[in-house]
């Protein structure tokens, strides 16, 4: 019996740690911070607005006002099954001009959200310094149809500053759908970085290996400043398969148009945000925070020490 109690008590312990504790694939390198908890997060200068028309968006919205002065806003309207799973929310006050119409939202709207410029703030910052790193000349080659291309985390700079970025500056993308771009991490334990100095358009899909998951994956759109002047972001692919990553642009145009994409959404400059005509963005789930780790951890050692108890009473 005292082996059986003893045993039952392990076993407890162990169940309900593996119950809660799921393993997250984590790379050294760019931290997205508070930015992780929004699907898509839209520059808002300017008297612009974010469209989405007939998409499914998992995961939150933000809408910023670097200006201090609410102007942009967000039109979503659907009827073939429009969905926002996700809260929508305002760095200044909510404009006027917000609408959702014909779509399920199960979220709400609120303003005066300063997290959302502090994020959008940060992720120009790291916009710019990453776009100033060396990197390996690379081209993404698919413009055929049914063709494979891998690129190899081992081939990349990994960043002088110990960040821990793998860098890559894409020459040329030539990305037509029906195409697999397969980005191989190696197992090295680093994010990588795409930087792109050209307009560019994404078709086909993105699968990530090697221990990479789509918040160590970003492409970075670079040149303009002050949210204008940038190079063109367009996502497409006409629904074949999924596109795996962020995007990031803080200073260019940006478009998502029939896409699938297992990732994120972030700039937009001073022009309109197009996500439309059957898109899904699926958030990715952040890692656990390491004071929840701690916490578990700390639970899981007393239910350790309650056995022990246990066993002293039953000896």
């Amino acid at each position: 019996m005292k082996k059986v109690a003893q045993i039952s008590a392990a076993c407890a312990t162990m169940f309900i740690f593996g119950a809660l504790w799921v393993p997250q694939a984590r790379a050294d390198g760019f931290t997205l911070g508070d930015a992780a908890n929004f699907a898509v997060l839209y520059e808002g200068n300017g008297n612009n607005q974010l469209s989405t028309t007939n998409v499914t968006i998992n995961g939150n919205i933000g809408i910023g006002d670097p200006s201090g002065v609410t102007t942009a806003f967000l039109s979503a309207s659907g009827g073939l099954g429009a969905t926002i799973n996700g809260n929508v929310f305002y760095a200044g006050a909510v404009s006027p001009r917000n609408s959702i119409n014909n779509t399920t939202f199960t979220g709400t709207v609120a303003g005066g959200n300063t997290n959302v410029q502090t994020d959008l703030n940060t992720l120009n910052k790291l916009s710019s310094d990453l776009g100033a790193e060396a990197g390996t000349n690379t081209a993404i080659a698919l413009s055929g149809s049914g063709g494979t291309q891998t690129i190899h985390a081992t081939s990349g700079i990994l960043t002088k500053d110990a960040s821990g970025n793998i860098v890559f500056n894409l020459t040329s993308v030539a990305f037509n759908n029906n195409n697999t771009l397969v980005i191989d991490g190696d197992g090295l334990g680093h994010n990588v970085v795409f930087n792109i100095s050209s307009n560019a358009q994404f078709g086909g899909a993105i699968v990530l290996t090697g221990g990479l998951t789509a918040d160590n994956v970003l492409f970075n759109f670079t040149g303009g400043s002050n949210l204008t002047g940038g190079s063109t972001a367009s996502l497409n692919n006409n629904g074949q398969g999924f596109l795996t990553g962020i995007f990031l642009d803080p200073n260019g145009a940006m478009s998502v148009v029939h896409t699938n994409l297992n990732g994120r959404i972030f700039g937009g400059d001073s022009s309109n945000l197009q996500i439309v005509s059957g898109d899904t963005i699926n958030s990715p789930a952040s890692a656990p925070e390491p004071s929840s780790l701690a916490l578990l951890a700390t639970g899981m050692f007393g239910l350790i020490g309650f056995a022990r108890r246990r066993k002293v009473q039953l000896a």
